[in-house]
């Protein structure tokens, strides 16, 4: 009876650390070597692996109460003992594994991997029997049950229109739904977060590194020790996600991050993001120079306050008389073509600074001419903050003062 409750915890404990597995380490698990291959091919198939638990659990369960039901009839208070028993598995096969099963579903995954597989191997035979009676009986009770159509876009903003009458939770709705929209259309480098202001260190790691907070956008860039121009990143470290454990060691915290270019769309960053499990996106331009990073933070906060970030964009935008503009040369060239109610360019930058500095293949300063569609951008002023562009559209604008 003792082995039974073992096994029957086994299964149990097994079933709750393979199935609370987050979609984050079920990717983790292949790059933890035969361990973790091994549970990564049990979890392809969740349908034939929980047959064969339930189907181990109940046979073992069955067998224990056979003889508790054996041992209690020679007894002078069976039910006491039959009582006793049921408690005992209930706490040593279902609570007890099962707790410590979700506390660690990693550790516990990668333990029970190789009892699991043969266990499934056994009992292979007859699932596919199992399978069918449960495909049979899902069909007899739902049988007009059909996948649901694609939401289309049209459909979500026609949900939001009658789910409130709150007008300002309503423009709300509708601007996040409006940055989703847009995130086929930005570019990476319209996003990032420019070199100069990420923290980007070479090995060994350090503790001290943490002495003066979070770095900029919460991660650590970390280069390559050969390579002394910084260009190539090895990983990257989320500070904001260390365990206590991990500040002594920063290197056990590095992951791998994704190279882009510039152009790349930032739905598409995202999606490889995703797809491979990482964080940070490195942005390298047209000569495979790093010229940022993005991170999945930084893109979900963007889609969120896309709208508030480019409304702000346009506030440092001044207007000095009729068709005539000024604005710092960080400026999104995005917010200024908003303004200016034309186009953007194909070829376009991120910024009005560079976009001068593609036009004229050289840093801007003083008195650079730049043309975007009708205007003519000017570098009017150079200052310790950078650099001021004025824009301009015929010469009726000259002098023309608000």
């Amino acid at each position: 009876m003792l082995v039974l409750i073992l096994a029957s915890g086994l299964f149990s404990g097994s079933e709750a650390a393979l199935f609370s597995l987050k979609e984050r380490d079920r990717k983790r698990m292949s790059r933890q070597g035969a361990a973790g291959r091994v549970v990564t091919q049990l979890l392809s198939e969740p349908d034939r692996l929980l047959a064969a638990i339930l189907f181990w659990n109940l046979l073992i369960n069955m067998t224990y109460f056979t003889l508790v039901a054996i041992v209690s009839a020679d007894l002078a208070r069976p039910g006491i003992f039959t009582l006793v028993c049921l408690l005992t598995i209930i706490f040593f096969s279902e609570m007890l594994p099962k707790s410590f099963a979700v506390m660690t579903p990693l550790r516990i995954s990668l333990a029970v991997g190789v009892p699991m597989t043969v266990a499934v191997g056994i009992v292979s035979p007859i699932l596919p029997t199992v399978k069918w009676a449960n495909e049979a009986a899902g069909r007899l009770l739902w049988p007009s049950f059909e996948p649901e159509p694609e939401i289309e876009l049209t459909d979500i903003e026609r949900a939001i229109e009658l789910g409130t009458d709150d007008a300002t939770l309503l423009r709300r709705e509708r601007l996040a739904l409006r940055s989703l929209v847009m995130m086929a259309e930005i570019q990476a480098d319209e996003m990032m977060r420019p070199r100069s202001k990420l923290m980007i260190v070479s090995p060994p790691l350090e503790t001290s590194l943490l002495a003066e907070g979070s770095p900029p956008g919460g991660y650590i860039m970390v280069s390559d020790p050969e390579d002394t121009s910084g260009q190539t990143i090895l990983g990257s470290i989320a500070v904001r996600l260390l365990r206590p454990q991990q500040i002594d060691d920063l290197a056990s915290a590095m992951e791998q991050v994704l190279y882009v270019p510039w152009s790349a769309r930032i739905a598409q960053v995202y999606d490889q993001l995703d797809e491979k499990d990482l964080s940070v996106a490195v942005v390298v331009n047209e000569f495979g120079e790093v010229v940022g990073a993005l991170t999945v933070d930084d893109i979900l906060r963007g889609v969120l306050a896309s709208t508030d970030q480019l409304d702000a964009a346009e506030d440092q935008i001044k207007q000095l008389g009729t068709n005539h503009y000024r604005m710092p040369g960080s400026t999104s060239l995005r917010a200024l073509a908003k303004r200016l109610e034309i186009e953007l360019p194909e070829e376009r930058t991120a910024t009005v600074a560079g976009h001068i500095q593609r036009h004229n293949e050289r840093v801007p300063r003083t008195g650079d001419v730049a043309p975007l569609a009708i205007y003519e951008l000017v570098v009017a002023e150079e200052d310790e903050d950078g650099i001021w562009v004025e824009a301009w559209y015929g010469p009726e604008s000259e002098g023309a003062a608000v």
